[in-house]
């Protein structure tokens, strides 16, 4: 039997194949689950690149559209896939878009889920504008774990700018 997180991955690959995102990766207290010890969170992040927009707002209006489509409810910012709420992120900066471009796909019960590297997800919680005494924590246990490439963390801290 398919757990309800497996089946959500399934849907996050059929939003990409619908065209309705460009591009996603798991993000995260879930993405920490393929690279360290799990953590309990309640939702799962999900960092998507959108198709061109005009104007200078993010609309996530599609992704939501899709949802509704395929009968999956909305809670505040969440939509509930299978039962797992996904909160949508969209890329906000170059780190967010390499973070993303050089996801790696992995296997989730038999699904293929593209997942933020352990480097890029260290350097996001250390983001200003996501810095906060938890993330910072989050990224200290990554940088000591064995999955992560300890040169590519430094190159991305130097590259932008953030403290460790």
């Amino acid at each position: 039997m398919t757990s309800s997180f497996a089946l959500a991955l399934r849907a996050l690959n059929e939003l990409k194949d619908a065209g309705v995102v460009r591009e996603y990766a798991l993000g995260g207290a879930m993405a920490l689950v393929f690279w360290t010890e799990p953590i309990a969170t309640y939702d799962l992040d999900v960092f998507v690149v959108l198709p061109p927009q005009e104007g200078a707002i993010v609309n996530l209006s599609p992704i939501y559209e899709w949802a509704a489509q395929r009968g999956y409810s909305t809670l505040a910012e969440h939509v509930l896939i299978e039962g797992v709420p996904v909160q949508w992120i969209p890329s906000h900066n170059a780190l967010s878009d390499e973070a993303i471009e050089t996801a790696q796909t992995l296997d989730y019960e038999g699904v293929a889920v593209r997942v933020i590297r352990p480097e890029y997800l260290a350097a996001l919680y250390l983001e200003p504008s996501a810095r906060t005494p938890k993330r910072r924590e989050r990224a200290a246990a990554l940088a000591e774990s064995p999955v992560v490439d300890r040169e590519l963390l430094q190159r991305l801290l130097r590259r932008y700018t953030l403290e460790s």
